[in-house]
């Protein structure tokens, strides 16, 4: 995708700042449920919550952590008093076991359920096989002890029948009409996590208890032919309407992503990848990933000015050419 610039927008003073369900953030950005990040740093999860909330970024926890969920939400309280977080669950089988995670997450301060409803079962994952993938010795899924890996798979078949052990609670047969239960259940805004479908984007704003939809197809380790991101973004925020917010992850590397989607419709902009490069790439795990949210302020920022928004409010479709598409007419609206 290309990005049309207009000028002579007074952008000497660029805000980046926006409002997601009730509270403000200074950059669009926030960091998504990342699994196992002590596969990167000793600190893994503490040392990327910590950094979200020294800079009062929005931090996801995952449920398939390698940091209990209370010891990471202690971190990033340590951090800073009061620090955005939400937590992201698979729903179980069991839903008093669902409950229960919940409510753990609720007493660590996670303020919204985030449910991930793209994969009912594992997708087929061949490099993981062809890595025989699986926790290092030492590490666990801290949150759901059943469901953890088992270290040192010895075959390709094996570290399979690993991974597939970390989904054996979930519920395959979740339909819509469960989300209203959980959030009944929860007492938690949910965020629908997965969506790329108009069809699906339009129910999730006629389903009780969605406060938001996210759009992401688990970083294409699910099914391998669904649309990137940037190609279901424009059918989701359609069918939306404007009726709830529609969060973004997948394939955001830069500011100018991050713009992008914002232009595209997206309210909010997460990361997953780059916190894992962030957290391997420094010797201190906090650092690392706080260098990675000021690198994608500053390009956001910068690419707003260059892009005539001095605000996210003035990014607007007709700033984003996708492949395909004919040069946009632009509107003479100032």
């Amino acid at each position: 995708a290309v990005v049309w610039p207009r000028v002579l927008r007074a952008v000497g003073e660029v805000d980046a700042g926006t409002e997601l369900l009730g509270r403000r953030y200074a950059c669009p950005v926030g960091v998504a449920p990342v699994a196992m990040q002590r596969l990167a740093h000793p600190d893994g999860e503490r040392a990327a919550a910590a950094a979200c909330a020294r800079r009062g970024a929005l931090y996801v926890l995952a449920q398939q952590s390698t940091t209990r969920l209370e010891d990471t939400a202690a971190a990033a309280e340590a951090a800073a008093s009061g620090a955005p977080r939400w937590f992201q669950a698979y729903v179980f089988r069991d839903r008093d076991a669902t409950a229960a995670l919940a409510a753990r997450a609720k007493a660590a301060g996670c303020t919204a359920l985030v449910v991930t409803v793209d994969a009912p079962v594992l997708g087929r994952r061949e490099r993981d096989q062809r890595n025989r993938f699986a926790l290092r010795k030492g590490l666990k899924l801290a949150n759901v002890g059943s469901t953890a890996a088992q270290p040192g798979a010895a075959s390709a078949a094996g570290a399979q029948s690993a991974l597939a052990k970390r989904i054996g609670g979930r519920d395959a047969n979740l339909v819509w009409e469960a989300v209203p239960e959980l959030f009944d259940l929860t007492g938690l805004p949910v965020v629908l996590k997965g969506v790329v479908s108009h069809d699906d984007a339009r129910r999730a704003c006629e389903t009780r208890g969605v406060a938001a939809v996210w759009v992401s197809n688990h970083g294409g380790r699910q099914l391998d032919v669904s649309p990137s991101t940037f190609e279901a973004l424009p059918e989701v925020v359609a069918g939306v309407g404007g009726r709830l917010p529609v969060l973004f992850d997948g394939g955001v590397r830069r500011g100018t992503d991050v713009l992008k989607a914002l232009a595209l419709g997206a309210a909010f902009v997460f990361v997953g990848r780059p916190v894992v490069y962030a957290l391997g790439a420094s010797d201190d795990g906090e650092a690392g990933v706080d260098r990675m949210l000021a690198m994608l302020e500053n390009e956001l920022k910068s690419a707003m000015a260059l892009a005539g928004a001095r605000t996210v409010a003035d990014l607007a479709r007709h700033h984003v050419q996708l492949p395909g598409e004919r040069p946009p007419r632009l509107a003479a609206r100032l």
